[in-house]
């Protein structure tokens, strides 16, 4: 083997272990989100039902 071709394969395994390492960072981001509550606060205030818990207005929008 040449030293280009050493150097390709050295150039591709560092990619591949940088783009997997980022995977396994986005990955715990969305854990750590999850895990806080994030989605689940997201979710009840979105709902149509939490505007006003005892009106029209929430009866009409839920």
């Amino acid at each position: 083997m040449s030293y280009e071709e050493l150097a390709q394969a050295t150039l591709e395994y560092a990619l591949t272990i940088f783009a997997l390492l980022a995977l396994v960072a986005g990955l715990a981001v969305v854990w750590r989100a999850a895990e806080a509550g994030l989605f689940t606060a997201l979710i009840e205030d979105s709902a149509s039902h939490a505007i006003d818990g005892t009106g029209v207005v929430d009866t009409a929008l839920y």
